[in-house]
């Protein structure tokens, strides 16, 4: 799984470079066969052996103008925060979990992220 899952922590990259889309990019890696075998930790062990995607994949949310989507954000505490939000709800933001580490809360991020793109 560990070359899927560092196929998976470059797709912002590659997005940036490739004309294709993040579904694209996404089934390219083979995760959509493999799903259910790519954990959380697969993904942080990927994050760990390239630190930069963690800031690629910031980017990536703040480019995003979704009406409903996963974030990934450095919150008013200094903490790491994952969760959904939809601004056809109240409120707003929900499934949150807050991590002290930022690679952590990507990987948690990228997991939540690709499950909702794999199950459009």
């Amino acid at each position: 799984m560990d070359d899927i899952a560092t196929e998976i922590v470059t797709i912002p990259r590659k997005f940036h470079t490739r004309d294709m889309s993040i579904f694209d990019l996404l089934k390219e890696t083979g995760y959509l066969e493999l799903h259910n075998e790519v954990s959380v930790s697969d993904i942080r062990n990927a994050l760990a052996r390239d630190p930069a995607c963690v800031q690629e994949w910031m980017q990536y949310i703040d480019d995003q103008r979704c009406s409903s989507s996963w974030y990934f954000v450095l919150n008013a505490e200094g903490l790491y925060e994952v969760g959904f939000y939809d601004s056809n709800t109240d409120p707003a933001r929900s499934n949150q979990i807050v991590y002290e580490n930022a690679m952590d809360a990507c990987a948690a991020f990228i997991k939540h992220q690709i499950e909702s793109i794999r199950t459009l």
